[in-house]
């Protein structure tokens, strides 16, 4: 019999490979969890409950969402009454999460009040726990850490315009603060590292200990008003996800979940794409659910073996998830979720929390129902194809106004809510702008004209084209997109057609959140001579307030003032 070398050698071959493999499964320490060989038997397992929401903005009182027309959502005594009702069905063994962005761009019963209503809100909704979305740095650290630690603003803008135009300070002196911790681990200080907040919290339930992550969107430092933001970094997810998984299981914690502010789109009924996907598949097998946020969207799919939820926006719905755990080895063999519409013909309010709102909205009706004027027809934020739409002229014809200048931009992003047909009141126009951005007048060169424009053709944290067309007025420009960065923009002209002179100074007026270089126009923080002439708000309501009344919606269409080539 011959005997070839290469069969000679097969069996050595094979116990290395299985050596390499059983030092790889060693090795990955949190970065696998081994799976059930057998199913666990039901009366070795525990059954708890997550009820998540995301992106509540503020939103007390009931709205509607356009995939359910007719029927109203949502509303934080509506919310909650789910909340118990989900919770009824599994007592003691139910924990409410939610994944940031609970405050900020929220209407003004709400905002008038620095959100502090909101958190009064989710203190009587019961949260366990909670993470920081991108809104909630929108007035910066100070403001973030008060409305959860408590305490009366006292900043210099706790002052609110009140019914008789007199400002008064509109921040409870007893304002206690959330009554639930928050969860931030990829939050950090730039001069110390140390994290915003406490990394992670461990919630016990029937005995099992429940560990959650708390991380926020990368996008963050690119949508803040770079002020804001300045003092902290944002570390990437997955990255310090799977660093404190580990510091979980060191503590023997086995079921992860991770409250992530970071979003996605689910494009079938089992796949998904967008940021807090591709930061799934990145995360250690340890993690069991991702609880997410972000981008308003209906999130429920697996990657891997690790469930991702979102639901929605504003209350209008929530997540229901179910883990069923082995009590001895503590690990989830199982989970599934719902996601949950908060329609109102469907249950009662909680009276407690509707309560609380009625309170609020008493205050609120008298700054709220103030007639500003009155409008024609719809003035909508929908873009034509170009870019363009008839409220983001409005605000940017309104700013220019207002400011005294040349030229006027406005980024579509901070254009909220349409203006419908009939009287224009305050709470409307609040709804529209709800930022409270400053109008800032400064000095631009012609050049930089250009060299913002040029900046609406962008890339995401993903590296994926992202056009953000500005709103403008004083100004028309014609673009190609398909055209090599930095030769996009191939006219800029001034009203009658004059051509924009690179060479000559121009007053512009820019909210304060571009104006300081959000959503990544970093040219305008080489305008020169920044005045602040005080808020956008005041700026669409004084023009409105000057119109012939009724008003006609400006039409891009019939009168563009921005032209796509390509």
């Amino acid at each position: 019999m011959v005997v070839t070398l290469r069969a000679a050698l097969l069996p050595i071959t094979l116990a290395l490979a299985l050596m390499l493999a059983l030092l790889a499964i060693l090795a990955s320490g949190a970065e696998s969890k081994p799976k059930p060989t057998k199913p666990v038997p039901e009366d070795r397992t525990s059954n708890i409950q997550l009820l998540g929401v995301n992106d509540f903005h503020g939103q007390l009182e009931p709205t509607t969402r356009r995939d359910v027309p007719g029927r109203t959502l949502g509303g934080a005594a509506y919310l909650d009454a789910y909340f118990d009702r989900y919770e009824a069905r599994n007592p003691e063994r139910t924990i409410r999460v939610h994944a940031g962005d609970m405050v900020g761009a929220s209407p003004l019963i709400s905002s008038y009040f620095h959100d502090e209503p909101s958190v009064y809100a989710m203190n009587e909704m019961e949260m366990d726990v909670g993470t920081l979305g991108n809104h909630e740095f929108d007035e910066g650290g100070e403001e973030m850490l008060r409305l959860i630690n408590g305490g009366q603003r006292s900043d210099g803008n706790q002052f609110k315009d009140g019914p008789d135009g007199e400002p008064i300070n509109t921040s409870d002196p007893d304002f206690d603060g959330a009554d639930f911790p928050y969860v931030a681990a990829n939050t950090e200080y730039k001069d110390s590292g140390e994290t915003v907040l406490p990394p992670y919290k461990i919630v016990k339930k029937d005995g099992i200990n429940v560990g959650f992550i708390g991380v926020t969107t990368l996008e963050t430092p690119n949508i803040v008003t770079p002020d804001a933001v300045a003092p902290f970094d944002y570390l990437d997810i997955s990255e310090t996800v799977n660093r404190y998984v580990a510091e979980l299981k060191r503590k023997k914690v086995e079921t992860v979940v991770v409250l992530a502010h970071a979003g996605g789109a689910q494009t079938t009924a089992t796949e998904a794409v967008g940021e807090i996907v591709s930061e799934t598949q990145q995360m250690s097998d340890e993690v069991d659910v991702v609880v997410s946020g972000h981008s308003h969207s209906q999130l429920n799919n697996r990657v891997g073996n690790k469930l991702i939820v979102q639901a929605f926006s504003l209350g209008t719905a929530f997540d229901a998830v179910n883990m069923k755990i082995d009590r001895r080895t503590k690990d989830v063999v199982s989970s599934s979720a719902e996601i949950v519409n908060t329609f109102n013909d469907a249950i009662a309010p909680d009276p407690a929390t509707a309560e609380l709102v009625a309170g609020y909205k008493d205050r609120i009706d008298p700054i709220a129902n103030r007639v500003v004027g009155t409008a024609a027809e719809n003035v909508v934020r929908t873009n034509n194809a170009a870019g363009e739409s008839p409220l983001g002229q409005l605000i940017a014809d309104a700013q220019r106004d207002f400011a005294g200048t040349q030229l006027a931009f406005m980024n579509p992003g901070g254009i909220r809510a349409d203006i419908a047909a009939g009287e224009v009141t305050y709470a409307e126009l609040f709804a529209v702008q709800p930022f409270d951005n400053q109008v800032v007048r400064l000095e631009m060169t012609g050049d930089q004209v250009y060299r913002v424009l040029e900046q609406q053709f962008q890339t995401d944290n993903n590296g994926n084209p992202r056009t953000r067309i500005l709103q403008v007025s004083g100004l028309e420009f014609s673009y190609n997109s398909t055209n090599p960065a930095g030769q996009r923009i191939t006219s800029v002209t001034l009203p009658g057609g004059t051509p924009l002179d690179r060479a000559a100074t121009y007053t512009v007026a820019a909210n304060s959140f571009i104006a300081t270089g959000g959503d990544g126009f970093t040219v305008f923080k080489e305008g020169q001579n920044p005045n602040t002439l005080g808020s956008d708000l005041d700026a669409l309501e004084g023009y409105i307030d000057g119109l012939p009344s009724p008003f006609p919606a400006p039409d891009p269409n019939a009168d563009p003032r921005i032209t796509k080539q390509g």
